[in-house]
């Protein structure tokens, strides 16, 4: 049996390597953030040109789904690809203690979504705009709880979901645009677009500055 002092002791350590690290270790990468970011967009542009004949709830839930396994593989994908560059394990201390603290909150955003479009507040079309303020907030406290390990460009994205979330769940924001329907298709275009957007390039940016930093001494 494993002793709970030992065991405390690991965490320990492994949590203070990863506040020493923390300017290194992202649970999301630039060019991730930017892949999500495009791709939100482009699926946003093609929810609005179906306004007319706005798509079911059930089939939103399903395609932002798809985008978050899409993103999500292309995220791995690149962060096997920078830990196989620095010789670091790919399962590490780091990618653990990721997934303990953004997976509840992901899970409980997506059972309240699926509560949300089940349930009678205000039509069927209602739930288009609930569900994604929604999954705007508990993606900003996934975040939110990385941060005692993650650099501050990840803190201040996970800031900005949280506060925009909470901005999205006023009633009013529901028919922004003219619809709940629109109004969802609005909120996910400036937050899982337009934010993962921003944060991709001022991450790119302040890498190439550190860059070129030694090169300027």
């Amino acid at each position: 049996m494993c002793d709970p002092a030992e065991e405390a002791a690991s965490q320990l350590r492994a949590i203070r390597a990863l506040m020493e690290k923390s300017t290194i270790y992202r649970a999301i990468s630039a060019p991730a953030a930017g892949f999500a970011g495009i791709l939100s967009l482009l699926v946003c542009g093609w929810l609005w040109s179906r306004r007319a004949t706005a798509v079911e709830p059930g089939v939103f839930l399903g395609i932002w789904l798809g985008v978050l396994v899409l993103a999500s593989l292309v995220n791995f994908a690149l962060l096997y690809r920078s830990a196989r560059y620095r010789g670091d394990a790919f399962v590490s201390a780091g990618m653990k203690h990721a997934l303990q603290a953004i997976l509840p909150p992901l899970f409980a955003g997506f059972v309240l979504s699926v509560l949300t479009m089940r349930g009678d507040h205000g039509g069927a079309d209602h739930s288009h705009a609930g569900m994604a303020s929604l999954w705007i907030l508990f993606y900003g406290l996934a975040l939110l709880a990385t941060g005692s390990f993650s650099p501050r460009s990840m803190r201040a994205l996970g800031a900005a979901f949280f506060v925009f979330g909470l901005i999205a769940s006023v009633p009013e924001m529901h028919s922004l645009g003219g619809s709940p329907y629109e109004a969802g298709v609005l909120l996910m275009a400036f937050s899982f677009g337009l934010l993962h957007l921003i944060y991709a390039a001022a991450v790119l940016m302040q890498s190439r500055r550190e860059s070129s930093a030694p090169s300027r001494a």
